[in-house]
């Protein structure tokens, strides 16, 4: 059971690094379209119509897709000023129950969030933009990663028990 599980959370940080890659090539890919949008609308040679509406559907992407990656790298914000009071093994069962408490709620946001998408599908409802993304994928993603951040509490709370490292020094969170 204990190699299944190894093998699990192995395949996982694949995914999650797969993930962080994509949402940082879709950051480098808004840093370039962004100037080249300004200078065709400034040489009057068109624009990129799309441009602003898609930076926003990355951004909401990118950030919810984002975040397991960086609770794995410790890059998260987190206040330490409690747990650096509390002796060792009293701010490691604290962390622990951070770990369960934000697996459950994440596992609720997952349930609300599904409740909600599979509500939205039936109403095929549209937004307001140019660019239009039916609000059912757009709530796809946001119950898709607060089942992978549920999946990443526990595992951070599996690695406890098993006094494997938790990463916090965030300078490691980074490409």
């Amino acid at each position: 059971m204990q190699k299944q599980i190894d093998r699990f959370e192995a395949g996982f940080d694949r995914l999650m690094l797969y993930l962080a890659a994509l949402v940082a090539a879709s950051i480098g890919l808004i840093a370039v379209l962004i100037p080249l949008n300004l200078f065709l609308v400034k040489t009057q040679l068109g624009s990129i119509w799309w441009l602003y509406e898609a930076v926003e559907y990355t951004l909401y992407f990118g950030v919810f897709l984002g975040a397991p990656w960086v609770l794995r790298q410790g890059a998260h914000v987190r206040v330490d000023v409690v747990t650096m009071a509390l002796r060792r093994e009293t701010a490691e069962r604290v962390e622990r129950a951070m770990d369960v408490a934000g697996a459950i709620l994440c596992i609720a946001l997952c349930f609300y969030g599904s409740r909600v998408t599979i509500w939205e599908f039936q109403d095929g409802s549209l937004p307001d933009k140019d660019l239009r993304i039916p609000t059912g994928y757009i709530m796809t993603v946001f119950t898709a990663s607060f089942l992978f951040l549920a999946i990443e509490f526990l595992l951070r709370f599996r690695r406890s028990m098993l006094r494997i490292p938790i990463a916090t020094d965030s300078s490691k969170a980074s490409f």
